[in-house]
């Protein structure tokens, strides 16, 4: 792009940054083009100091730092989290003025928001924004935006929707949830072959997913009236005879595909890729014709920043396709900008290459409207 022609709760915590892990070991070291170019329209400072940006991020984001520093003569200093509550927990009590920028998941940002703690994003200075995926624009928009503004930028993102061993299960029908709650969708056997999150957030929101409720997902929160939770419940509860397990942890569920005690699992996208850089080829993410719920981070800016400017223009270098494809490629979770993947090779870019169709069934977390009956529900669930 010229530069002259720019245009313009721990609910959630494992679904972004337990995917974080080093990545693509079976990649090889040469998956990333030159990084000539970094700098770009927005490149480094002007004469004088060395201006230093204080970020809160999860601990990946310290990984390029020297990338930016050197792109844009700036010093980062990375303070690292692994929680978007305590992210806004810190900046809400007084820490904001302490930090240039901050980078909790998708979920919070509205949070930040709310307390007027963003500063709003200065979309047409900014080289990379318009070069991300039109549904993470939409998605900044409707999900980060007010009075106006945008006020938070995704940078990395994933999705949870259902995986399957296909040596058990060939489904000749559409992908759906049904494959984790029908015992007869399939020709399998699925008694006791079902793995499902111990995690009331995303058990549930699959189970509303298959009932029909997309509707929910839709506005500021998820709504589930009463009798739909119920429903949900009843489901979960009915599906039982399938599950051969409820766990958080991503070496269980590998454990028991690895082991053929599961057929299917509901799942983060990032689990099948792993056993498949690990030669188990044979695990599959489905693409669910009822929705697959997305997470993404979303970087804000401090409303008391006094370095603004510099502190979008670090934002931006995350977004750009040479530092995008290094830092997607580490943590094998893809970038926003598409245009990332064009500087990977072989099977880094295979497994970061998401074409945009596939982004179009996907509904990005919320929060809920009352977590507490979220929460009663699956409690009821494991109990029955």
């Amino acid at each position: 792009m010229d530069c002259n022609d720019k245009a313009q709760t721990d609910t959630f915590e494992q679904s972004s940054e337990g995917g974080r892990r080093t990545f693509l070991k079976a990649a090889g070291a040469s998956g990333v083009a030159g990084l000539a170019g970094l700098t770009g329209c927005l490149g480094g400072g002007a004469g004088g100091s060395t201006p230093t940006i204080k970020m809160l991020a999860w601990t990946s984001y310290s990984e390029e730092q020297e990338l930016i520093e050197e792109a844009l003569d700036v010093e980062l200093d990375v303070t690292k989290s692994s929680s978007s509550a305590k992210m806004f927990s810190a900046w809400n009590s007084g820490q904001a003025e302490n930090y240039d920028i901050c980078v909790p998941n998708n979920n919070y940002v509205s949070k930040f928001i709310d307390a007027d703690l963003a500063a709003p994003v200065p979309r047409d200075d900014m080289q990379y924004y318009p070069e991300m995926y039109g549904k993470f624009q939409t998605f900044a928009k409707n999900q980060f935006g007010a009075d106006g503004n945008v006020y938070g930028v995704p940078i990395r993102f994933g999705w949870y929707g259902y995986s399957y061993d296909s040596r058990d299960i060939s489904v000749d029908k559409e992908d759906s949830y049904a494959v984790l709650f029908d015992e007869g969708y399939t020709d399998s056997e699925m008694k006791g072959k079902v793995m499902m999150y111990d995690n009331h957030f995303k058990s549930i929101s699959a189970a509303a997913l298959y009932l029909g409720y997309r509707d929910a997902f839709d506005g500021d929160r998820i709504t589930l009236s009463d009798k739909q939770l119920d429903e949900a419940k009843q489901l979960l509860i009915d599906q039982k005879p399938m599950v051969e397990g409820y766990t958080s942890a991503d070496a269980t569920f590998i454990k028991s595909y690895k082991q053929d005690n599961a057929s299917a699992a509901l799942t983060g996208r990032y689990l099948p890729t792993e056993m498949k850089l690990d030669g188990d080829g044979w695990a599959t993410m489905a693409q669910p014709k009822e929705g697959e719920m997305a997470w993404f981070e979303g970087a804000v800016v401090s409303k008391a920043s006094d370095n603004k400017e510099m502190a979008w223009k670090v934002v931006d270098q995350y977004l750009s396709p040479e530092v995008g494809a290094q830092f997607s490629k580490k943590a094998g979770i893809p970038s926003t900008n598409p245009a990332a993947a064009d500087n990977l090779s072989g099977q880094a870019a295979e497994l970061l290459t998401i074409e945009p169709s596939r982004l179009e069934g996907m509904l990005p977390f919320k929060l809920m409207e009352d977590e507490d009956k979220w929460v009663s529900a699956w409690e009821q669930v494991k109990a029955a």
